[in-house]
């Protein structure tokens, strides 16, 4: 798993955990986490079409 994916993953748990106890703090980190995921998919897409 890169680095990005872990993050994600990450990111995204604890901002659940926070959704759930203070919601404007903890949603933020929801979509940052989600982003951080997709965005790796979207690399390797890239990178393979490059090849």
């Amino acid at each position: 798993m890169r680095s990005q994916v872990i993050w994600g993953i990450a990111l995204t748990v604890i901002g659940v955990v926070l959704a759930l106890l203070i919601p404007i703090f903890g949603i933020p980190l929801v979509v940052i986490g989600l982003a951080l995921i997709i965005w790796r998919g979207r690399e390797e897409t890239i990178e393979a079409i490059k090849e």
